[in-house]
């Protein structure tokens, strides 16, 4: 977070002091894009996660504007990456988890003045909201005097409220073609809800809640009206 609002005042402190002699970039109002992101989750064992999403931007004025956005992830999880619940299972426990993520989210930006003909920094600052579906697949036994009980694992991952800095860039291309790129830091959790079942024993609900701030690169290409 500290690294998004230093780059971002050092940006924004170069445009100032440039201003507009160096040119001037020409902007449409409306732009609709695509981006492809890649996500790094802090104190996770995720790896490699990469997505793709949707946008559109208005700008109000030369250096204010707002974005609206959705993008996609998907990964999957197994027993060494989730907490179990119930370790003293005598025998293997089977699990898979697959989520795909829906972030859905609105940010405000800050342009910096003119720095060169064709590129434009910005600061951003937003909220947004991340969707899950997800499917949670298990089974493990249990012996009690002598006897198996096979149980089953079934569950749901609940999205939350989130919030996100931004620092960016956008490289014009032509007229109407940009090139947008982007670091930006999310801070998040995730509720997951296992329910762990047999027919004999009856079941139960356990809850956990897992942060899950990330840092996000993301490029794609921008069309102005």
């Amino acid at each position: 977070m500290k690294t998004v609002i230093i780059c971002g005042i050092v940006i924004l402190t170069f445009g100032l002091w440039v201003g507009e002699s160096a040119g001037e970039l020409k902007y449409g109002e409306l732009r609709l894009g695509a981006h492809g992101s890649y996500i790094n989750p802090k104190d996770s064992d995720f790896d490699h996660i990469f997505g793709y999403g949707a946008i559109a931007k208005y700008k109000f004025t030369d250096t204010l504007g707002i974005e609206m956005g959705v993008d996609y992830f998907r990964w999957s999880l197994d027993e060494g990456d989730v907490e179990m619940p119930f370790s003293s299972a005598p025998g293997p426990v089977y699990y898979k988890e697959v989520d795909r993520v829906y972030p859905i989210y609105f940010s405000a930006m800050i342009f910096a003045p003119i720095t060169e003909q064709n590129a434009r920094a910005y600061l951003g600052l937003g909220a947004g909201y991340y969707q899950v579906d997800s499917n949670i697949d298990g089974h493990y036994d249990v012996v009690v005097d002598g006897k198996t009980y096979p149980f089953t694992i079934t569950g749901k991952v609940n999205g939350q409220w989130s919030v996100h800095a931004a620092v960016g860039a956008d490289f014009m291309l032509s007229q109407h073609i940009f090139l947008n790129v982007e670091a930006r830091y999310v801070i998040t959790h995730l509720d997951r809800e296992q329910t762990h079942s047999n027919p004999e024993k009856g079941s139960v609900t356990v809850k956990d809640e897992a942060d899950f701030n990330n840092w996000q690169i993301r490029a794609g290409l921008e069309y102005s009206f």
